[in-house]
């Protein structure tokens, strides 16, 4: 496979889109989708249906346990106009190697959006 395919192929896994309540597009998205610990991701996406001001919580037991919701680590990132939003966020250098499930919830209700997230040595 080629280099481009392979690239190509890591930014599909690491983009996530749904359809909304109103036929928007919900998305979430990390850069990179694999990491080394103590490395840093930078995770971006649209809450569209969530009101500018609100919060996004981004849930995932690979994250450092700063926030969380229902006991489960979150990076927290305000919408912007449009939906918009954007967090970076440090994977603890003892964190476990493995794949790890990353979701989106905004205004009380999940956004639909899984994408997974790699932690290697």
């Amino acid at each position: 496979m080629s280099r481009r395919a392979v690239a190509g192929s890591l930014a599909a896994a690491a983009l996530a889109v749904a359809p909304g309540a109103s036929g928007s597009l919900v998305a979430l998205a990390l850069t990179p989708s694999i990491v080394h610990r103590g490395g840093t991701v930078r995770i971006h996406g649209n809450a569209d249906g969530c009101a500018k001001g609100n919060t996004v919580f981004v849930l995932s037991r690979a994250f450092a346990h700063t926030h969380e919701f229902a006991g489960v680590s979150a990076v927290l990132a305000k919408v912007r106009a449009g939906g918009v939003f954007r967090a970076s966020t440090v994977i603890p250098r003892t964190r476990r190697l493995g794949r790890y499930v990353v979701t989106a919830r905004c205004g009380g209700g999940n956004l639909g959006i899984t994408v997974h997230l790699t932690v290697r040595r």
